[in-house]
């Protein structure tokens, strides 16, 4: 078995079929399949369901899916330590963050660390947060920046607090108003993110311990599209402090959850278990002291109770 075997298996895993595994590993629709019938016999069992025009994994594959993943993770690891040792100037950099962490955040630094290391190659990915730490622990990134889960077996820096923020139209009922609470929003018409969002997990909690049915118009994945809207005063947007605000026309008010300040702490995660590379090292430093001076939401500090450096998102449920 090699290691272009188990590359093979997880293209056909992932993408459901052969021929468009095919496609993406640059190789014939046949070779691919005569390279996975080859695996199945070494091994011994079948890996996959042939059903009509679909494939689908077994028991036997989905325990390989998972174990190939390791395998592949370590020995891109493996890779990047090499590289660590000769000097750690040029490789690449998988980093995954939220939308509005792209455009509040790395959009400006970026920049500045790519012409620091030139040979860093840094490949995005744009993703909710929860989604995010899927893809740390599975060894597709190297980092990622997202609000910090607590129930997660990774390593973190935290780098600013991240807020939850109701955002609404200017009306002379929140003219003087500064922060909001969670039970002054019953029966308001709300236009929140989709629950892959960490700042929609915490707020959904926050309704729940205030036995608050949540008035819903509109679920979307671009908080962009919810401030229109609530400029245009369609309702409240629910949206995290890490969102860029343009618009002179609106009201932001941090929320609050029994007048402490609803939200979590925003920083790098990454897992322990496989090496990084010397110039994710170097990301992490370079991100943390830019941040010290150019963390996003840093005007809400002054209006809203401080949020503590343990605050850290868990799983609803727990």
């Amino acid at each position: 078995m090699e290691l272009r075997h188990l590359r093979y298996f997880v293209s056909v895993a992932e993408a459901g079929s052969v021929s468009k595994a095919a496609l993406q590993v640059n190789i014939s629709q046949p070779a691919l399949s005569r390279q996975i019938r080859d695996l199945e016999a070494e091994l011994g069992v079948l890996l996959f369901d042939r059903v009509g025009r679909r494939i689908q994994l077994t028991a036997h594959g989905e325990d390989l899916l998972k174990r190939s993943r390791d395998v592949l993770a370590h020995a891109g690891s493996l890779v990047e330590h090499a590289r660590t040792l000769g000097g750690g100037l040029t490789g690449v950099l998988r980093i995954g963050a939220t939308p509005q962490a792209i455009q509040s955040v790395l959009a400006d630094f970026l920049p500045k660390f790519q012409r620091a290391h030139p040979g860093v190659d840094v490949r995005l990915a744009e993703e909710g947060g929860v989604r995010l730490y899927e893809l740390v622990e599975r060894g597709e990134l190297h980092l990622t920046l997202s609000g910090i889960l607590s129930d997660r077996p990774l390593k973190t820096q935290p780098l600013f607090p991240l807020r939850v923020l109701a955002v609404t139209m200017l009306k002379p009922r929140w003219k003087r108003r500064r922060v909001i609470e969670v039970a002054e929003l019953a029966g308001e018409p709300l236009l929140l993110l989709t629950e892959e969002f960490g700042s929609r997990q915490l707020f959904d909690a926050a309704c729940r311990l205030a036995h608050l049915q949540p008035h819903i118009v509109l679920e979307s994945h671009e908080p962009h599209s919810l401030i229109t809207l609530a400029e245009a005063g369609q309702g409240i947007a629910i949206v995290p402090s890490t969102v860029r605000f343009v618009s002179k026309k609106i009201l932001i008010m941090p929320v609050l959850q029994g007048g402490k300040s609803l939200g979590v702490w925003a920083g790098l995660a990454w897992d322990p278990r496989r090496s990084l590379p010397i110039h994710a090292t170097s990301f992490i430093e370079e991100l943390t002291a830019y941040l010290s001076r150019n963390s996003p939401g840093r005007r809400f500090d002054r209006t809203a109770p401080p949020l503590p450096p343990e605050a850290l998102f868990q799983e609803p449920d727990s």
